[in-house]
């Protein structure tokens, strides 16, 4: 782990985090201890997260070299694949604590507010060392054709504008956006480091399973290896944090029926296969071929005649 000043910390506590005009509304949310155990990401992401903590640990060789650190980073992709855990990881792994900044939030009804509340935020993130995490970043670029507020929306961005060009490498700013078309070219174009992070594969679903069933030790033991593989190959299309809301799920309803944890995830498993009859077909030959269940076992299961599993197999094979 890199080390950063030991004392960054003390500087955000309690009492100075600005506020929305005289109100006690606070416009940044400060986590001391930020925790991104967890994170599962593919490996073209993950090496340029590992190049940026290398800048950190190997910093002042890189202002000998007269090469400045990655400051800002923006964060794309859809929605659920670890764009704000991320934020948290690069927090954790630089002993920073992470300032967050919900921009939709801080985006006043009265004129000139947003402006001064981002640039107060801005500010306050700059008073010591940290990871400022801009979270719903293309909500300034998403509300530019609002003709009513187009004159205020400029000054937002020329705000942002401005403050990335001068952000200091005594920080590393996140911007995080589920919508990179939308954002203004010009603030796109001013970021060091622009990652774009896409679902996971299944080896990744299995690996952001592995991790939860880790964090439950009592399950540990109910889910075997193949069954969580399993589980990970039907979830094809499903974020980081689908398949941490469908964990929860199996756990929730394994304690209210007092049933094993496994046979919940088989049920959730089957569950999936009913999309469509091409799924529920490679549903069954999943659980037939992979887990060596019977055609009456996955019939029960799944919820069908034992007929209609023998003629799924069938077409499987078939095709």
């Amino acid at each position: 782990m890199v080390t950063a000043d030991a004392g960054a910390e003390l500087r955000f506590t309690g009492g100075t985090i600005p506020t929305e005009g005289d109100t006690a509304i606070e416009l940044a949310n400060v986590d001391p201890l930020p925790d991104g155990d967890g994170l599962v990401l593919d490996e073209a992401s993950t090496v340029q997260l590992g190049e940026i903590l290398a800048e950190w640990s190997r910093r002042e060789d890189l202002h000998r070299a007269g090469v400045g650190l990655s400051r800002t980073l923006l964060l794309s992709g859809p929605p659920g694949v670890g764009k704000t855990m991320t934020a948290r990881w690069l927090a954790q792994s630089l002993s920073l604590p992470l300032v967050t900044l919900d921009l939709s939030s801080v985006v006043s009804s009265y004129l000139g507010s947003s402006g001064r509340n981002i640039k107060a935020v801005l500010d306050y993130a700059k008073s010591g060392p940290c990871v400022l995490l801009l979270d719903e970043f293309d909500a300034i670029a998403k509300r530019r054709d609002d003709d009513a507020d187009i004159g205020e929306l400029k000054r937002i961005v020329n705000v942002v504008l401005v403050e990335l060009d001068r952000w200091p490498d005594s920080s590393l700013l996140v911007a995080a956006t589920n919508h990179p078309q939308l954002l203004d070219p010009a603030v796109a174009r001013r970021f060091d480091r622009s990652v774009e992070l896409p679902l996971p594969s299944a080896a990744e679903r299995s690996a952001i399973l592995a991790h939860a069933v880790a964090g439950r030790p009592d399950a540990a033991g109910e889910v075997s290896d193949s069954i969580r593989d399993l589980a990970a190959e039907l979830t094809e299309g499903y974020s980081s944090s689908d398949v941490v809301r469908m964990w929860s799920l199996v756990l929730r309803r394994a304690v209210l029926r007092d049933a094993p944890v496994e046979t919940v995830l088989l049920e959730e498993i089957a569950r999936i296969g009913t999309s469509s009859t091409q799924m529920r077909d490679k549903v069954i030959a999943a659980l037939h071929l992979r887990l060596g269940l019977s055609n009456r076992q996955i019939a029960e299961l799944v919820g069908i005649s034992h007929p209609t599993v023998a003629t799924a197999l069938k077409r499987t094979v078939e095709s």
